[in-house]
């Protein structure tokens, strides 16, 4: 089992564990929130043959314009994981990680307790050499399963050169 697949699957169980206690939040206008994420993701579409998956730590700020409606702003940090066994048109390939910062505007909505989706929008940093960078958006739903910690699904996509480096999300946080 890849190192990947084993995160992922500590990562459904820890989300299926926390659910079981879950409580109610509540929300309110003006309120300030400051978060730390953990999240890891599965590596799909232009370059899911040549990188297995990801994993990475989101820092966010929200602020509450009321119960329903946040906005703010995110940063972190993202590691994509070649994939040794990569090939192209059958010659073995070698490369490095690729990794990201992303810097973003994030916005989020509530439609009922407990629930949020939104998106965060923004440029993901290149931090490695050959590494430029590119276009960011990653859309996600959002489940507080205990008054502090979000769980969330999502869809993130890095837009580089004429290819986009996608992956499925999932991660769990902690906010205050």
């Amino acid at each position: 089992m890849t190192p990947v697949l084993k995160s992922l699957i500590s990562i459904v169980f820890l989300i299926t564990a926390l659910g079981s206690i879950a409580q109610t939040i509540t929300l309110e206008k003006g309120s300030h929130n400051f978060g730390i994420g953990l999240n890891g993701g599965i590596v799909i579409g232009d370059f899911e043959d040549s990188y297995s998956g990801n994993i990475g730590v989101d820092l966010f700020y929200l602020y509450g314009f009321s119960k329903r409606f946040y906005a703010g702003a995110s940063t972190g940090f993202a590691n994509y994981f070649f994939d040794e066994s990569a090939m192209l048109s059958g010659i073995q390939v070698e490369t490095d990680d690729l990794q990201f910062m992303p810097i973003a505007v994030s916005f989020r909505v509530s439609p009922f307790k407990n629930f949020f989706g939104g998106t965060d929008i923004g440029y993901a940093i290149g931090i490695n050499d050959s590494n430029d960078g590119g276009f960011y958006i990653s859309p996600r739903a959002t489940y507080f399963i205990k008054k502090r910690i979000p769980i969330f699904l999502g869809y993130r996509n890095i837009s580089l050169d004429s290819n986009s480096l996608s992956s499925i999300q999932f991660g769990i946080g902690y906010t205050f």
